[in-house]
């Protein structure tokens, strides 16, 4: 069962009022103790994940990565490879490094753990994940014809 997200410029305080009166919430987390500790440890650090091939491995991926590493987040390198062999990332402790063999299997991980943003060159994931997708893009200027891509 996804657990709430924050929203963007969500108080802490709306947030939690949000997540504790969700009717899943209720039913999976019928103490509210328990309900509590879940929902205040969803709004302490955004969880963000990164696709590898294409994604983290650019040189602009990085760069992003290390951001989010610098403001906080809980970042995870999730990827439809068969093996996380070869993938390490400073900062990302090898739990938060998962190979799940399929596009599928990755975007149900990126659910499962309630993660608030993945970014991911492959649009079909993106476009399936929807407000928790965004699409990775390198922009590429080519001198001879003057077109991005």
């Amino acid at each position: 069962m996804p657990i709430p997200q924050p929203r963007d410029n969500e108080s802490q305080n709306e947030f939690i009022s949000r997540c504790m009166s969700d009717e899943k919430m209720k039913s999976e987390y019928t103490d509210e103790d328990q309900r509590y500790a879940v929902c205040a440890s969803q709004f302490a650090a955004e969880k963000v994940s990164f696709d590898w091939d294409g994604t983290g491995s650019t040189a602009k991926g990085k760069e992003m990565i290390q951001e989010y590493i610098d403001k906080g987040a809980d970042v995870y390198i999730i990827t439809a490879r068969s093996s996380k062999a070869g993938i390490s990332f400073p900062g990302i402790e090898a739990d938060h490094i998962i190979a799940t063999g399929s596009n599928k299997a990755k975007i149900e991980k990126v659910i499962e753990l309630g993660i608030s943003k993945h970014i991911d060159n492959n649009e079909n994931v993106v476009k399936e994940l929807g407000d928790i997708g965004e699409l990775f893009r390198t922009i590429i200027y080519n001198k001879n014809n003057g077109i991005f891509r």
